[in-house]
């Protein structure tokens, strides 16, 4: 008898923690919600929309500012072509602390970090 009711137990919290786990991976697999941002923002207004960006790309310092690049990673299942590990890659780059763009990684080159600041240096 109170072996049955461990296995019962067991069996409930195996459960609650399999629904536990599903749960949270759909989040995993929605990614972040890009709609939730505008130009114009602060890394710590996009930090709080969107959570820590999977990693830094670049950050370098100009005369006038701070170039930085922050990137987000998206599971795209219907075109695994952008990238091998299937998710798609987006860079938002912040000068001096303020978003003034984003796309997918494909559309940027890091070769051409002088380029997006002189680009946004004149909007400042």
């Amino acid at each position: 008898m109170i072996q049955r009711n461990y296995n019962r137990i067991f069996r409930a919290t195996l459960a609650t923690i399999f629904t536990l786990i599903l749960f949270s991976n759909c989040k995993i697999l929605q990614g972040p919600d890009l709609t939730k941002i505008q130009v114009g923002m602060t890394k710590a207004q996009v930090i709080q929309k969107l959570g820590k960006p999977d990693a830094i790309v670049a950050a370098k310092k100009y005369q006038e500012g701070i170039l930085e690049i922050y990137e987000y990673n998206t599971p795209q299942l219907e075109n695994p072509v952008d990238s091998a590990s299937g998710l798609r890659q987006y860079w938002l780059h912040f000068f001096n602390d303020e978003l003034q763009e984003w796309g997918t990684k494909r559309n940027y080159s890091p070769r051409e970090y002088d380029h997006y600041y002189e680009k946004y240096r004149r909007r400042h």
